[in-house]
């Protein structure tokens, strides 16, 4: 509810934390008020807060990232008024999450929030341990995201996700229209072997940037680093960009024969491998008709064994480098 009139407040300024609002008062009424947007900001806490809290501030917070989900969800979709919009088309609405990195991991997800940006305060994610804003079991072989509904308009900055032997740290089936900004997908805190990826595509993604993010890294020990980093699999890959990421795993990025559609996407200016884990492809791309194909442009390869292997490679693989090489698209 609004702060409505306050007859102890003779004049000023009055904040509304629920709706965000600057009141002005004269005379104890309300005179004028300014809400920014009517977009929400939730807030959690896997230490100091609670399922029933409303999260609106940090006094309040929720315990989970899941438990903000479903009400920012719920709030957009009634278009970002709480008893309900008169125009249903107006739940493009943006909400914020924002996420303490805390001594505890938070819980797994199957669900995520569209038009919502999600942010993780604390450490930077590419490390181990408390203080980082990180999704996923520290301890158990468990998947860290695993989403089965389509997002879109999904904004995520600075947050670790994390998996087990022989599961993900992130996989979705479609994405369109989102970002990925300074975060990782690592193997979680105590492996005891490989995942089988970091980031997984299983449908299709459109539209995506993947900007400075550590995708396929372990934060255990050499040797338990993720099958594979970047996977798209599916039918689409178009206009999405893949830019100044370090990639690992014991294979970089595979792109599946069964995609059709990768027009306007391009993976630029990554390192895939380190030397500590053999990487024995860098790039697998066996995309051979169809709408567009992706372009593979100043990435940096250090593989084992044969380090690009692109179908149909035509002039889509420019300046790719291993160690100071050019090397060719296809093997």
């Amino acid at each position: 509810m609004a702060i409505g009139n306050i007859p102890a407040r003779k004049r000023g300024f009055g904040y509304d934390p629920v709706t965000r609002s600057l009141g002005v008062y004269t005379d104890g009424q309300l005179t004028a008020s300014f809400p920014p947007t009517p977009g929400r900001t939730y807030f959690v806490n896997n230490i100091t807060g609670s399922s029933t809290n409303d999260g609106l501030s940090w006094g309040t917070a929720m315990d989970e990232v899941s438990t903000a989900i479903t009400a920012s969800e719920t709030y957009r979709e009634l278009g970002g008024v709480e008893s309900g919009a008169a125009v249903t088309t107006n739940d493009y609405v943006r909400n914020t999450i924002i996420i303490q990195g805390t001594g505890t991991a938070y819980t797994k997800l199957t669900s995520m929030a569209s038009y919502t940006d999600i942010v993780g305060l604390g450490a930077d994610p590419r490390g181990n341990g408390a203080g980082i804003a990180r999704i996923g079991s520290d301890t158990v072989a468990e998947s860290g995201v695993v989403l089965s509904s389509t997002v879109r308009g999904l904004n995520l900055y600075n947050l670790q996700f994390q998996a087990g032997l022989a599961n993900y740290c992130w996989q979705h089936a479609s994405i369109f229209r989102s970002r990925f900004e300074n975060c990782t997908f690592m193997t979680n805190g105590s492996a005891t072997g490989n995942p089988t990826g970091a980031f997984r595509s299983t449908t299709a993604m459109g539209g995506v940037v993947i900007d400075d993010c550590l995708i396929g890294g372990s934060n255990c020990s050499i040797d338990t680093e993720p099958d594979t980093g970047l996977i798209i699999a599916g039918t689409h890959f178009h206009t999405c960009i893949v830019r100044d990421c370090q990639i690992y795993g014991l294979a970089g990025m595979t792109v599946a024969s069964t995609v059709i559609a990768s027009w306007g996407s391009i993976v630029k200016d990554c390192i895939f491998g380190d030397g500590s884990q053999a990487m024995a492809i860098c790039i697998n791309d066996d995309q051979t008709g169809g709408y567009g194909h992706i372009v593979y442009a100043g990435n940096y390869l250090l593989g084992s064994g044969v380090v690009m292997d692109v179908e149909d490679d035509g002039d889509r693989c420019i300046g790719n480098y291993e160690k100071g090489a050019v090397v060719a698209g296809n093997a």
